[in-house]
């Protein structure tokens, strides 16, 4: 049985599409050039152009600004979060930094960074940016002048390869960071050594994947858990308690998809998590002949349930990989990127869970 909002029942295409061409990325480089914010308001790129759609009405796309030339290729999109929908943050190649504002549609701030900017995440008012070698930086955007908030920029160094991935979970009290060589490290705010979680590795606790991390992501309905994904295919879930002296891997807490894994998305409205894929990936060993066959994911969209990595359905997309994958602001539509086809494309994913309304009881209605 599946849950009535379960992808199994809503997973499809809607046919919607965007004209969209990312600025050309080398294949081991990171960049994140969509995102969406709480306001439901898509941003990408045209080249060095950055764009936005609001994806609930029939607006057209708007134009937000041309990056010039000098300041570098596009590397990072990210929306503000439900303290600041309008503000989204720009990063650069050549370490620029822009903060716009789409409601004014001007620029608020602006300054420059590590050279090589890779990813980018909000926590409340805090930018956080990962760099192309490693270095994580954190700048409070409330502090005025530019200048003084670059002096009291804090920074962690614990990475020896370029950041591809991060995210802060939903009550802002863990950073999960993921880099090139497959390696994820968990921070609380203002800490400058990692949290001691992970599974045993030579007496150490390590998240590490075989191949450089694609996606990481915390569950918005359980602030601990966090889904982490590879280049190779592989899904793992951690149990995130710095306090537990045991693995944090849950059990089950491993799946291999087959393909490579672009972007991994947890539902907000049942427990189920989508990952979406590139090519398939050869498996170099004999398998079992009495298995089960795995399904073939490749180019498409795949949900599955937790806690059991349950299979619950495949959406094919193309014969190309899929890029940038973003859910909408509802969490119910996933927003994705074929960027050898030049568009975006919209499919449904999830329901909206229903609100049981309360009604008075026959008991509390009759005795006065």
């Amino acid at each position: 049985m599946y849950p009535e909002n379960s992808a199994k029942h809503f997973l499809r295409s809607t046919r919607s599409f965007v004209d969209y061409s990312p600025p050309v990325v080398a294949p081991d480089v990171s960049a994140r050039l969509l995102s969406c914010s709480a306001n439901n308001v898509a941003y990408f790129t045209r080249g060095n152009r950055i764009h936005y759609k609001n994806m609930s009405t029939s607006e057209d796309v708007g134009q937000l600004c041309k990056l010039q030339d000098s300041r570098g290729d596009l590397r990072a999109i990210e929306c503000g979060g439900l303290e600041q929908p309008d503000i989204v943050a720009l990063g650069t190649t050549k370490g620029y930094v822009q903060i716009w504002d789409l409601q004014a549609k001007k620029m608020t701030m602006n300054w420059t960074t590590t050279k090589g900017i890779s990813a980018m995440k909000w926590n409340g008012p805090v930018l956080t940016i990962g760099g192309m070698k490693g270095t994580i930086r954190f700048y409070d955007i409330r502090i005025n002048p530019t200048t003084k908030m670059k002096e009291q920029t804090r920074k962690v160094t614990r990475h020896q390869a370029q950041i591809t991935s991060l995210d802060w979970n939903v009550d802002g009290r863990y950073l999960a960071s993921g880099d090139a060589l497959g390696t994820v490290y968990c921070w609380e705010p203002g800490q400058k050594v990692p949290l001691d979680v992970g599974e045993f590795i030579q007496r150490r606790k390590k998240i590490q994947h075989v191949g450089a991390i694609s996606s990481l992501v915390w569950c918005p309905w359980q602030p601990r858990l966090l889904a982490t994904a590879c280049t190779k295919g592989v899904i793992r879930l951690w149990n995130i308690n710095p306090k537990t002296p045991h693995c944090n891997a849950t059990t089950p807490g491993k799946l291999e998809t087959g393909a490579a894994i672009t972007g991994l998305h947890w539902s907000p409205q049942c427990k189920e998590i989508l990952t979406t894929h590139g090519a398939i990936i050869p498996d170099p060993t004999p398998g079992d002949p009495f298995a089960l066959p795995k399904p073939n994911v490749a180019n498409s969209i795949s949900v599955y349930s937790y806690p059991t990595f349950r299979h619950v359905t495949t959406l094919p997309i193309s014969d190309k990989a899929i890029g940038d994958s973003v859910l909408n602001a509802h969490g119910t539509k996933i927003i994705f990127a074929i960027p050898e086809e030049g568009k975006l494309n919209i499919c449904d994913a999830w329901s909206k869970r229903r609100e049981i309304k309360k009604q008075q009881s026959f008991l509390s209605s009759t005795i006065r």
